[in-house]
């Protein structure tokens, strides 16, 4: 089992948060001193569902980044977000199922917009944990993840 310092996820939270929120990695390649490689992991208006990412109001922004464990066989529960998330995959493998809709599979180096106000349920695929680093564009003072009251049948 490899193990990671707390400088490796800091640096994928600063290196995602730079390139997803930029207009264009390329177009601001100039912006930085040229040892610098600059590698664009996301880039899209809609969530993997298709549902286009709105920001939310009604309050004072609030970006939070959660570095997210699940051990092999494990399962998120199922929930859905209430605002705009985005997650990069540092290792393992998740298949991602939604109510009343398909299965989505990530690995290590997927980054991806997460489903909004659509329940989903992640559960780990394989004998090696999942690692991944997930941020919440978000309000402060209210929650961006709700737990599902009941969870529906499994696809």
């Amino acid at each position: 089992m490899r193990t990671y310092s707390i400088a490796r996820p800091i640096l994928a939270f600063s290196l995602f948060v730079a390139l997803a929120f930029s207009a264009s990695a390329r177009d601001n390649a100039a912006e930085y001193n040229q040892a610098v490689r600059s590698t664009p992991l996301l880039k899209t208006t809609t969530d993997v569902a298709g549902t286009p990412i709105v920001y939310p109001t009604g309050g004072a922004a609030e970006v939070s980044g959660v570095l997210v464990e699940l051990p092999a066989g494990a399962e998120t529960g199922w929930h859905k977000h209430t605002v705009p998330c985005f997650a990069y995959i540092l290792g393992g493998e998740i298949a991602v199922s939604q109510k009343d809709g398909p299965t989505r599979t990530f690995r290590t180096g997927d980054a991806f917009a997460e489903l909004i106000g659509i329940e989903h349920n992640g559960r780990t695929i394989g004998a090696e944990p999942v690692r991944l680093v997930f941020f919440a564009a978000g309000v402060k003072g209210q929650a961006f993840t709700e737990k599902s009251a009941a969870a529906p049948k499994q696809p």
